[in-house]
């Protein structure tokens, strides 16, 4: 590149830019470039030009979608076709969601096509523009070489490099052209999914509407039976052609199975590890429950990757994916079979017939009364079962009777029973429509119950290993806390299965979409006063992130306290100084986005804390000067939690320092609450700042006949024998006072037991009395 360029790249007008530059549009006037330099620059706009159409030219993925295009269409054509017979035959709920899944899925590929198509014309548009500055740039070149009379041989040179830069642009051009007619074959194509989504909403909508429209009651469909060898040759017929749709869809869909397969090795890889781990500590209580779960680690692997199979499966055949549910549900059945009362277990094999009868009527939709005669009996046995729950949960002790889960599993099972006997008696009246719909979402709800139970125990056993494995039970939390941190857990993935169970449900009585379209505009609305606008969405926010804040405050303090500071060595009352400003760093750090996720300008907040500042500067002074001594006696600790310190007449044990006043605990039982201002300002006795020991004076006076260092040495010697009596410094005795009736002496010995200085006091006492008298001295 010549120095002109590089001039003209970093010195040239805004007017004027590099054909090559991010920056160059055609708008702008490049300039000619000197002739003395066209033969240097001739080479570097070749390359750039070979280049860039190298660069369009090597962009396939229109190609490819063009080539995968029709075969799609075709199946989003048959597909079409499928699901306006379908919608004409007035479908059920579950197949109205089944066709949705489909379409998604379909929708999710042509989406994936257009994302990337929108990008490659973005980078051609730019790649061209790019060409059509250097075409500029080098057309001014030529014109200035035909002003400039130059030899024929270097105005060859230039038109040279401008046909290869117009070769590069038609290069460019036709690759734009490609991918533009595949954008807009694909917009096409999802035009007409989206056509088939407004035809499954209204054909939901049209089947709320017909729920409780009369179809025709069970007697009155008798007469349209068909000979049973007919009813036969047509379940044949319709088993074989879903057998062939699974068999289809196996072969195209190899790649997933193999998938399908790692999961489920990894799964039974991870539970078998997860079982010889619990082994070793059978001997836990906290493990007991999760070492019965993880007996079957093959059933817990099937299950895990069955549940994964309803994601994989998407627009997988009605028949697949009915012996994929049956798979979870069995497995589950088998897992908790284990940890489950055993008068329960015949609800656990029940559901098992009630799922393979609901299927059976799907899969058999197309053959005549066959799937009336299956629900009535799917609805007949799901009464007498819910009956016999319920009945089971009243007469026997299987929960707890006065707790909020026993009260809420017995209404569930009372509903439960209402519902399904409401779904046979419109079922046997002709409600047909609204019979399915109701029984269908109660018998898949139960079933849904059953393997989120499972699942349940299995997350629930994981947590367990967790707890139990080498890293963490080393934890001093762990090991105090261990039942507790179970239970918890435990109760947490509970609350997350009662929730996915409630959407499935709602999802089932199809009222989960109004019902988030209901919360999103509750949370959405808003209320103005003057320039504040807050929306309940904001209300809500602030709070959880406040109390997010105090939770994680909460629990980083109590991992600092139970494992962090019995491993480190720190001086008395840092702990408490450390834990107490990140509580407050926490909580100051979780206001401030909760005041961000409130809608408010920061910088407004900025200056209402200026305002606050100049505020406690004159109007409120002592608060912030108590809270700021508050923080000098975290930061300086001149006086710590647990020490022993005196104001004025009153003394005791620093129990907290808090925000605005610490709490002092005095020896009658009594709490003192004092400004931390005064701690700091005022003049404050603390016992314990530098060491814990405390002097204990006792005066002694005896006849004075008797031998002065015969007594200091008995003084002494009991003194030393008394457990709680510091070594060092000894205890010594002196004599204080000389008289003509009385010696006076005085023992003074030192003690580490602060808090306990009284009652030693007492029993040093008591025990020099003890051995003057022994020694058959008397006291004066």
């Amino acid at each position: 590149m010549s120095w002109y360029f590089l001039i003209a790249l970093f010195l040239a007008a805004p007017a004027v830019s590099h054909p090559n530059s991010a920056g160059a549009t055609l708008d702008s006037v490049p300039e000619a470039i000197p002739l003395a330099e066209v033969a240097g620059d001739a080479e570097s706009a070749i390359a750039r030009a070979e280049d860039l159409g190298r660069e369009a030219m090597s962009q396939r993925f229109a190609d490819d979608v063009l080539e995968q295009l029709p075969p799609l269409a075709r199946q989003i054509e048959a597909r079409m076709r499928e699901t306006r017979k379908i919608i004409a035959h007035r479908p059920s709920a579950e197949m109205l969601d089944a066709l949705e899944r489909s379409w998604w899925h379909l929708g999710r590929v042509l989406y994936g096509w257009t994302w990337s198509l929108t990008r490659g014309v973005g980078e051609l548009e730019e790649q061209k523009e790019d060409l059509a500055n250097l075409a500029s740039w080098w057309d001014r070149t030529l014109e200035s070489a035909h002003q400039s009379d130059a030899p024929a041989e270097l105005v060859r040179r230039i038109e040279e490099v401008r046909s290869e830069i117009r070769r590069a642009i038609h290069a460019v051009d036709a690759r734009r052209s490609r991918f533009l007619t595949a954008q807009n074959r694909v917009a096409a194509q999802e035009a007409r999914i989206a056509d088939a989504f407004r035809s499954i909403s209204e054909a939901r909508e049209q089947f709320l509407k017909r729920l409780f429209v009369r179809d025709g009651a069970v007697w009155a469909v008798a007469d349209t039976y068909a000979p049973l060898d007919h009813l036969l040759e047509q379940t044949g017929n319709s088993l074989a052609i879903q057998w062939a749709g699974v068999r289809s869809y196996g072969a195209r869909e190899g790649g997933l199975l193999f998938f399908h397969g790692v999961l489920f090795a990894a799964a039974l890889a991870l539970l078998l590890a997860a079982k010889s781990v619990l082994r070793l500590a059978a001997s836990d209580a906290i493990v007991e429950r999760a070492a019965r779960v993880l007996k079957a680690p093959l059933a817990g692997a099937l299950l895990l990757s069955a549940t994964l199979g309803w994601w994989l499966y998407l627009e997988a055949p009605r028949l697949w994916t009915a012996c994929v549910g049956m798979v979870a549900l069995t497995t589950a059945v088998l897992i908790l079979n284990t940890v489950v009362d055993r008068r329960l277990r015949p609800l656990l094999y029940v559901s098992i017939a009630l799922y393979a009868l609901d299927h059976a009527r799907v899969l058999l939709a197309a053959v005549a009364a066959i799937p009336r005669v299956l629900f009535t009996a799917e609805m007949a046995g799901a009464l007498l079962l819910a009956l016999w729950f319920v009945h089971t949960l009243r007469v026997g002790s299987l929960l707890p009777g006065p707790s909020l889960l026993a009260r809420t599993v017995r209404a569930a099972a009372v509903l439960a029973s209402a519902a399904v006997a409401l779904a046979l008696a419109a079922d046997l009246f002709g409600y047909v429509t609204f019979s399915v719909f109701l029984g269908t979402a109660v018998v898949r709800s139960a079933v849904m119950a059953v393997i989120l139970g499972a699942l349940l125990e299995i997350v629930d056993g994981a947590a367990t290993l967790m707890l139990v494995s080498r890293p963490v039970a080393r934890l001093a939390a762990v090991q105090r806390y261990g039942p507790l941190l179970s239970r918890r857990i435990r109760r947490t993935v509970q609350w997350i299965a009662v929730v996915l169970w409630t959407l499935y449900l709602l999802d089932r009585l199809l009222v989960r979409e109004r019902l988030f379209r209901f919360a999103a505009d509750l949370w959405s609305a808003e209320a103005a006063a003057g320039a504040l606008r807050l929306s309940l969405g904001n209300l809500v926010l602030f709070a959880l992130t406040v109390w997010a804040a105090f939770l994680v405050s909460r629990f980083l303090r109590f991992l600092l306290e139970e494992d962090v500071y019995p491993r480190v060595r720190l001086s008395r009352g840092l702990p408490y100084a450390i834990s107490t400003l990140l509580h407050y760093g926490i909580l100051t750090s979780g206001f401030f986005v909760a005041v961000g996720a409130l809608g408010f300008d920061m910088t407004k907040v900025t200056i209402l804390a200026g305002a606050f500042t100049l505020g406690v500067g004159f109007g409120l002074q002592n608060i912030f000067n108590n809270f700021v001594s508050g923080i000098i006696l975290l930061f300086e600790r001149p006086v710590k939690v647990g020490d022993i310190v005196q104001i004025e007449d009153a003394s005791g044990i620093v129990e907290r320092i808090g925000i605005r006043a610490s709490i002092i605990r005095t020896a009658n039982g009594s709490d003192i609450i004092v400004p931390n201002g005064k701690l700091i300002s005022e003049r404050v006795i603390n016992w314990t700042l530098s060491n814990r020991q405390h002097s204990i004076e006792l005066p002694v006076t005896v006849a004075p006949e008797h031998d002065p260092p015969r007594l200091i040495e008995l003084l002494e010697r009991t003194a030393a024998a008394h457990p709680l009596i510091s070594r060092d410094p000894p205890p010594k005795a002196f004599v204080v006072r000389l008289g003509p009736n009385s010696l006076g002496l005085e023992v003074r010995a030192w003690t580490d037991h602060i808090e306990k200085w009284i009652e030693i006091r007492s029993e040093l006492a008591i025990r020099i009395s003890a051995a003057l008298a022994t020694e058959k001295i008397a006291m004066r």
